[in-house]
């Protein structure tokens, strides 16, 4: 059973609508589940054959198989992952090897920040690097909240502190069993380190940074997408 959680704060500058659901997946990769259904792999081992998947699919399929935690960095060309088609052949590999092979010749490169392994486009604008390493001070990310909600208050937050004079609204559909977590107090870091800390939480997920390499006068369309497993 979906319901709708309203998020509104201010007046609307910017609109954001995340699913809790990803779009419809094809091809070989198994559709995300609404409620955490625990995977038995304690090898964490990655098994994906596809003739036709893109490098994204793989990576999705990789954090789902193994839980852990990802993220990824999109750049200038934030389409590079989605497009191409390709022939995958893997069977019980680790996560690192399955990352790997999806980001080759992509420019992407792979680093582990706080047991999160961090997909990184090679073609970040000095924008897009910025808001990577924002600071935030002092976030709240509150009780009896969703791995969902927690991204959509972090893309908020990031939203303000480039137009600080904006508010933003938005919804979110999720279902009534998600995990629900209760982080005390305030969350101080870059955008990256909440992010990171965020999918980490329960059965762990993916989060997905969406920045416009320049600045934008119609409206910021920047978010943090999370992907819980």
């Amino acid at each position: 059973m979906l319901r709708t959680f309203a998020v509104i704060v201010l007046i609307a500058y910017g609109g954001i609508c995340l699913n809790g659901q990803s779009d419809g997946t094809k091809g070989c990769l198994s559709e995300q589940e609404f409620a955490p259904v625990a995977v038995n792999n304690p090898g964490s081992k990655v098994t994906f054959k596809c003739d036709r998947a893109t490098p994204l699919d793989l990576i999705r399929g990789t954090g789902r198989q193994t839980r852990i935690p990802i993220g990824l960095v999109l750049g200038r060309n934030p389409g590079i992952l989605s497009k191409a088609a390709h022939s995958y052949d893997l069977e019980k590999v680790d996560a690192r090897f399955a990352l790997l092979e999806a980001i080759q010749g992509t420019g992407y490169s792979l680093n582990e920040e706080n047991n999160v392994l961090v997909l990184i486009a090679g073609d970040l604008s000095s924008r897009q690097r910025q808001l990577l390493t924002q600071p935030h001070v002092g976030f709240k990310p509150g009780s009896d909240k969703t791995m969902i909600e927690l991204g959509v208050s972090l893309t908020m937050w990031l939203r303000v502190s480039v137009h600080p004079e904006a508010g933003f609204a938005g919804s979110i559909s999720g279902s009534t069993n998600d995990e629900r977590f209760n982080v005390e107090g305030t969350l101080s870091g870059t955008t990256e380190e909440i992010a990171n800390r965020i999918v980490s939480l329960g059965t762990k997920g993916m989060w997905i940074l969406r920045v416009d390499p320049r600045p934008s006068s119609s409206g910021s369309t920047d978010e943090i997408e999370i992907d819980p497993y």
